[in-house]
């Protein structure tokens, strides 16, 4: 079993931050949970596994490196208020232009818990690919992969300009709006693309005029807004057929 050397401390820091991640094409992935459906993910290459003496080995192998960490390293190491005992080192996939015929779009998410929430939310309805605007959150971030419950291994994810994506597309578009039509105009079951709006401003001005429907989701209430992972969740719900 290996051991922890200063330089690799410093360099597993770095990818607390989107440039380190970037600059070394490496994430991290962090909890026991997390780490064991990494570890089922075959499309998923794993450099390392670093872990506190207590379950280091179950984690032993003999083609996967495994680093033995003090619990006071992991709280250097780890990006959780409570330091998880275990974590792997993973490389970023390649990005790949979404050849399927249903496509989540998220325009301007910055949140990595709601960007976390709708990977998890694509996962569960079966939407296997996501395009998401330049200068959105990151999904590699670590917030976003733990709030992704191991999703971000099964969703594919695209990041590019989404006016310029969604105007080579022949699909028809659904953009989730506070005023539009009701949601039966979001058909159920059927190809198209889905947008779903920042949590601040919604969809984008360059965006709009590409829209097909615009999709409201009914309030009876008082509240002003929904949560954009929550909006997501419902017309998600509906346009899987339920």
């Amino acid at each position: 079993m290996q051991r922890l050397t200063k330089h690799e401390l410093q360099t597993l820091r770095s990818l607390h931050h989107k440039e380190g991640r970037t600059s070394l094409n490496r994430f991290l992935v962090e909890g026991q949970k997390c780490v064991d459906e990494a570890l089922q993910t075959k499309t998923l290459t794993i450099h390392r596994i670093l872990s506190t003496e207590s379950i280091a080995s179950k984690y032993l192998t003999e083609d996967l490196p495994v680093i033995h960490v003090a619990p006071s390293e992991m709280e250097r190491i780890s990006t959780l208020k409570t330091p998880t005992n275990v974590l792997a080192v993973c490389e970023i996939p390649p990005q790949k232009k979404p050849v399927g015929r249903r496509i989540l779009c998220l325009d301007g998410i910055q949140d990595p818990g709601n960007l976390g929430s709708i990977l998890r939310i694509a996962d569960w309805f079966g939407i296997p690919e996501i395009v998401i605007s330049n200068g959105s959150a990151d999904c590699f971030n670590p917030k976003v992969v733990q709030a992704s419950m191991g999703s971000i291994f099964r969703v594919a994810v695209f990041y590019t300009s989404l006016s310029e994506y969604i105007g080579q597309v022949a699909l028809p578009v659904y953009g989730a709006m506070m005023e539009g039509h009701t949601l039966e105009k979001l058909p159920a079951a059927s190809d198209g693309v889905l947008i779903i709006g920042s949590e601040g401003s919604g969809i984008s001005e360059e965006v709009l005029p590409y829209l097909t429907e615009r999709i409201t989701i009914p309030r009876f209430g008082q509240a002003e807004s929904l949560n954009a992972a929550i909006a997501c969740g419902i017309l998600c719900a509906k346009w899987c057929g339920i």
